[in-house]
C-alpha cells in the first residue's frame, strides 16, 4: 500500500517500475528528477520573497518592548505597531538594501491570524509634502497604496487577514484587505535638509501609525519618531561600538539557500491563503515540501536546486542585468510592485530593493553600465547631464520628487560619504546646492576621488573605490515617465 500521508501529486514523481530490465526504467526516473529539479528552482524564485519577509518579523521578539530603532538604525516595533526614525536611514545600516536618502521612515509587520490593525492616516499635511503608507503582502506584491499621490484622506482604516469578517468600528474610512496573514505597512514622509523641513516632515509622520484593533479608541492617536528613535536595541551580540567600528558585521543575506525549504514551510504554514496570483505556486510548493519529505534522494535533489538557484538569481539580480531598456542606458522594471504573476522580477527585486512602491507611485531606473557597456568603476570619473528642463517631470503638487542614489556593488550606501551625500536631486535642488551651466543644463559628477573644478565639485556624488551602481526614484510621476516618452540621460565616462 501506497503511503497514505505523502500526497498523490508528490507521490507521482516516484516512477511505477523504474529497475525495468536492461535499464528500461532509468529513463523515467531521470525525466521525473529533471521535472521535480525545473519545479524546485521555479518554487525557489516564487517563494524567495516570502521567506524573506517571513524572517524579517523576527524583529517581534527583538523590539518587543515597543516601537524603536532596531541596532540604531532601522525601524522596529513589536507585532501590528509602527517603529520610526526621525531622520533619513543611516548609510551604515546593512539589512536592508537601497533605502532612500529623501524620506523618513516607519515600519510595522503585521500578524492578521486573530485581529485586524487600525492603519492611520494624516489630517494636517501641508500642501504638497509627500507622504505614503505603502502595505504590501508576505510576497512584497503592494496591496495598496495610500498616500499624498494618491490623495487619500486623513483618518483610520481597518487592515484584516484574508479569513476577517464582520464590520469595523464608526469612525474608519474604509477595510483594505491582505491577502496574506502577514503584511508589512511602510510610511515614509519627505525631508528636505533643513531643520525646518526634518521638523515638517516628522509632523507628519507623528500622524501615521499602526495599532491593534483592540486597542482602538474614538478619535485619532499621535505618535512620536523622535522617542522611537531614541530606543535604540542591540540584540547580542551587537553592539554600537561593533556597529561602529565595522558596519559590515551587518551585511549577510536575509535568505540562505541551505535553510530554505524549512523557511519557507514555516512561511506557508503561518500563511495558509494567499492571492489568487500566488495560489497555484504555493500548492506546487507544498508538493515540493512533501515529496523532500519522504525520502532522502529527493530531499538531496531538492536541496541541490535551491543552491543552483539562489546562485543563478543572484546573478540575474544585479542593476547591469534587471529590467528593460527605458532609454540612455537606464533599465526598469515596468510592473514594480505591481508583480502579479512575475514570480521572477519579484525575486530579483527582493534581491536589489525589496519592498519597491507600486510603480504608478514610484518609479525607479537602475543602471551598472557606463555610456559604453562598461561596469561603473570608482577609480573613474563619469557624468551626468540634464539638458534645460530636463530634469526627471514629477508632481510636485502631489509631493513628487527624484533623486539619484549612490550605491556599492551589493547595494548598499557608503557608511561614510566624503561630503556627506549618498544622493543627489530634488532635496539639494530645493536647498540650491547644486551648479547649473549657463545654458541651463545641469551636469552631475560620480567619482571617488574629489574634483578640483568647483562646479563639478558641487555637482559631486561620491562614489566607493570600487564597483558601483546607480538608481534614480521617480516619485509621483508624470504620464510622461509612466509611458516612458521621458528617457534619463546617459552616464558618460570623462576623459
Amino acid at each position: 500500500m501506497p503511503d497514505q500521508a505523502v500526497p498523490y501529486v508528490a507521490r507521482q514523481f516516484n516512477a511505477a517500475h523504474p529497475d525495468l530490465a536492461d535499464s528500461a526504467g532509468v529513463a523515467a526516473r531521470l525525466a521525473n528528477q529533471a521535472y521535480v529539479e525545473a519545479l524546485a528552482k521555479i518554487v525557489f524564485h516564487w517563494g524567495y520573497p516570502a521567506v524573506d519577509t517571513f524572517g524579517r518579523t523576527s524583529s517581534w521578539e527583538v523590539m518587543k518592548e515597543g516601537p524603536g530603532a532596531t541596532m540604531g538604525l532601522f525601524p522596529g516595533a513589536p507585532k501590528n505597531t509602527m517603529g520610526y526614525l526621525d531622520d533619513y536611514m543611516s548609510p551604515a545600516q546593512r539589512r536592508v538594501v537601497t533605502p532612500n536618502s529623501d524620506t523618513i521612515y516607519g515600519v510595522g509587520f503585521a500578524d492578521l491570524t486573530a485581529d485586524g490593525v487600525v492603519i492611520q492616516t494624516p489630517t494636517q499635511v501641508p500642501e504638497g509634502h509627500y507622504w505614503t503608507i505603502q502595505i504590501v503582502d508576505l510576497f512584497t506584491t503592494v496591496i495598496h497604496q495610500l498616500g499624498s499621490a494618491s490623495k487619500t484622506p486623513g483618518g483610520k482604516f481597518l487592515l484584516v487577514g484574508p479569513d476577517w469578517k464582520g464590520e469595523p468600528p464608526e469612525g474608519f474610512v474604509d477595510v483594505l484587505r491582505s491577502p496574506t496573514n502577514i503584511a508589512v505597512a511602510m510610511g515614509r514622509s519627505f525631508t528636505a535638509h533643513s531643520a525646518d523641513s526634518k521638523a515638517q516632515a516628522r509632523a507628519v509622520l507623528n500622524q501615521i501609525g499602526a495599532y491593534p484593533l483592540s486597542e482602538n479608541t474614538s478619535g485619532l492617536k499621535t505618535f512620536d519618531c523622535e522617542a522611537s528613535a531614541r530606543n535604540k536595541v542591540y540584540p547580542p551580540p551587537i553592539t554600537p561600538e561593533l556597529i561602529a567600528a565595522d558596519p559590515d558585521v551587518l551585511r549577510s543575506r536575509p535568505v540562505h539557500a541551505a535553510t530554505f525549504w524549512d523557511d519557507l514551510k514555516a512561511a506557508l504554514d503561518f500563511n495558509p491563503k494567499v492571492s489568487s496570483d500566488d495560489a497555484p505556486m504555493a500548492d506546487q510548493a507544498r508538493t515540493l515540501l512533501a515529496l523532500r519529505d519522504s525520502d532522502p534522494a529527493w530531499k538531496a535533489l531538492i536541496d541541490r536546486a535551491a543552491l543552483i538557484a539562489e546562485a543563478q538569481l543572484f546573478e540575474s539580480a544585479k542593476y547591469h542585468q534587471v529590467g528593460v531598456g527605458a532609454g540612455g542606458g537606464w533599465q526598469r522594471q515596468e510592473n514594480g510592485g505591481a508583480w502579479g504573476t512575475d514570480w521572477f522580477g519579484r525575486a530579483q527585486a527582493a534581491v536589489i530593493y525589496i519592498y519597491v512602491n507600486d510603480y504608478h507611485e514610484a518609479i525607479y531606473f537602475t543602471r551598472g553600465t557606463d555610456a559604453k557597456g562598461a561596469l561603473l568603476q570608482g577609480r573613474y570619473t563619469y557624468t551626468i547631464t540634464f539638458p534645460k528642463g530636463g530634469l526627471p517631470p514629477v508632481d510636485r503638487a502631489r509631493g513628487g520628487f527624484w533623486s539619484l542614489s549612490m550605491y556599492d556593488q551589493d547595494y548598499y550606501m557608503q557608511a561614510v560619504s566624503p561630503n556627506g551625500r549618498t544622493n543627489l536631486g530634488t532635496v539639494n535642488l530645493d536647498a540650491d546646492e547644486l551648479v547649473f551651466a549657463s545654458d541651463g543644463s545641469l551636469t552631475l559628477t560620480l567619482s571617488n576621488r574629489e574634483p578640483a573644478d568647483p562646479t563639478a565639485k558641487a555637482n559631486w556624488l561620491p562614489a566607493p573605490d570600487g564597483q558601483f551602481a546607480l538608481l534614480v526614484r521617480a516619485y509621483v510621476p508624470t504620464e510622461a515617465v509612466l509611458s516612458g516618452v521621458y528617457a534619463l540621460p546617459e552616464v558618460t565616462r570623462t576623459r
